[in-house]
């Protein structure tokens, strides 16, 4: 799974999932095209929901996405993807990495650029 945490003018906040395109169209040099490894957000969707947070006043405050039977960190791939020349490509937009093993959601963080890097912080799971 992958997509967007965006907040309102408001301030309020909402997802919006979008597909995982990765193996479906070309992406970035060196993506893998295996969605267990990699994802992708829909680039259509991705710059509709940029288009719409500049005319109604909100903006992406996090992507997300999901790995597969794997713990929730920033992979090697997700970091060669977020990053331009050690710099981030959307440096006030957190990552959120989802961990699963066997459809179950093992462990959320959410990672935020400070500094010259990312840090990580566990989100907790409720029940």
């Amino acid at each position: 799974m992958c997509g967007f945490v965006i907040e309102d003018a408001a301030g309020r906040m909402d997802l919006v999932p979008v597909r995982n395109v990765v193996g479906e169209l070309p992406g970035p040099p060196g993506l893998p095209r295996d969605a267990r490894r990699a994802f992708l957000a829909d680039p259509s969707a991705h710059l509709a929901l940029a288009r719409r947070m500049r005319f109604e006043g909100g903006r992406i405050a996090a992507f997300y996405h999901s790995h597969v039977d794997a713990p929730a960190a920033l992979s090697d791939v997700d970091l060669e993807q977020a990053l331009e020349e050690g710099e981030p490509m959307h440096p006030r937009v957190d990552q959120i990495v989802i961990g699963t093993m066997g459809r179950k959601v093992l462990e959320i963080q959410m990672f935020r650029w400070a500094g010259a890097s990312f840090h990580g912080a566990v989100i907790p799971l409720a029940g």
